[in-house]
């Protein structure tokens, strides 16, 4: 790989990194506000699969052609990619966890509301037309 596409390579890779960089900041605080992260992690997707393909396009010296500046500043982004994924997971386990324990109260409040209709049923209270 020649000097300047080396340096193509480079800028076009890290730019890739910083636009997932971009949307991997924007997904931990829209955790709680669900309704827009389909729509993040659909263009980090396609973000992610550019970096594939450039990836998979470029000749198989290019990484060694790096210099250890660049190859660490590349590297660096990834490592922050990785610790917002890393987040990201977390809070989703934590809004899970949330909304399952949500979801394991209310269903035993209408059990303890059911429970307490069938027992007025039993006492005859209900059917009883002068109280």
């Amino acid at each position: 790989m020649s000097t300047l596409t080396l340096m193509e390579y480079y800028h076009k890779k890290k730019a890739l990194l910083k636009q997932c960089l971009d949307l991997s900041e924007k997904l931990p605080p829209s955790i709680e506000n669900w309704e827009s992260v389909p729509g993040l992690l659909s263009d980090r997707e396609a973000v992610l699969l550019q970096l594939k393909e450039l990836e998979e396009t470029a000749e198989a010296g290019a990484k060694s052609l790096l210099s250890q500046e660049m190859k660490q500043e590349l590297d660096q982004m990834i490592k922050q990619i990785q610790d917002l994924d890393q987040e990201s997971a977390r809070l989703i386990r934590r809004e899970q966890e949330s909304i399952l324990d949500s979801l394991k109260a209310n269903a035993q409040g209408r059990k303890l509301t059911q429970y307490a209709q069938a027992t007025d049923l039993a006492q005859g209270r209900k059917l009883d037309y002068r109280k």
